[in-house]
This record gives structure tokens, sequence and C-alpha cells, in this order.
């Protein structure tokens, strides 16, 4: 009989569950990188200063990233469809 090289199902699945760690770990990592990069930038722009209430704050960073994300947005010369 031929030795076996491959690995169990239950070897097969400890390797995944590993794989799956390393991956939670690594996003982790980057959401606290992201997460501390707006931070830094929250509080060099003043808005930690500011008297305001989290919902408000809120609304208004997401208008900023609107204007953003409408800015990268590709633009076509199509025009509208007229009804």
């Amino acid at each position: 009989m031929a030795p076996r090289n491959s690995k169990s199902a239950s070897e097969q699945i400890d390797d995944i569950e590993a794989q799956i760690a390393k991956l939670q770990q690594r996003k982790k990592e980057v959401l606290k990188k992201q997460s501390e990069r707006v931070a830094k930038l929250v509080m060099e722009s003043g808005l930690a200063e500011l008297n305001i209430n989290e919902t408000e704050l809120s609304k208004a960073l997401s208008e900023v990233a609107a204007r953003f994300q409408n800015a990268a947005a590709p633009q076509t010369n199509t025009p509208a469809p007229q009804n």
C-alpha cells in the first residue's frame, strides 16, 4: 500500500481555521490603522474640539464623503434619457 500524503479532513479543517484566524487578525489590524488615521485627521482638523453631537457630526462627515465620492465617479457625456 502506498503511503498517504494527503491530510485528513480534520487536519484540513484545522488549517482552514488557522488561515481564518490569521485573516481576522489582519482585518483587525487594518481597521485599527484606519481608525487611527481618521482619529488623527479629526484631531488635526479641530473637529474633536467642536461642541457637536455624534449624529450631526456623522451627517456632516457623510456629506463630505459623498462630495468626494461624486467627484471620483467617472463622468459620462451621455445625455439623460428624455421621457
